[in-house]
């Protein structure tokens, strides 16, 4: 089941990740500013391992990032204007059909 967790931790990557794969510190750090929390290493940890497993997100060390499959669904939500409650609420939507 997807979980808001899942859309959060998707859309930080998202965002860290535009100019190249970021780490667990990078990713938190985009999260807080998202939704004034940080997530805990179990959050980021079950998250990541659930869009590794749908293709949506790629590792590289320790580090991550889209891939191609991820950037579209990415593309799709991001709206200029948008909010990132609104992209996570969207992301949320589009995650439950996978």
């Amino acid at each position: 089941m997807i979980d808001k967790t899942i859309s959060w931790i998707f859309l930080s990557i998202g965002i860290s990740s535009q100019t190249g794969p970021a780490d667990f510190r990078e990713i938190s750090m985009i999260a807080d500013g998202i939704n004034h929390a940080v997530p805990n290493h179990k959050e980021l940890q079950s998250s990541i391992s659930w869009l590794l497993e749908k293709g949506l997100v790629l590792k590289h060390s320790n580090r991550y990032e889209l891939s191609e499959k991820g950037a579209r669904e990415f593309e799709r939500v991001s709206e200029k204007g948008m909010g990132y409650l609104k992209m996570m609420e969207k992301l949320e939507s589009i995650l439950k059909t996978f």
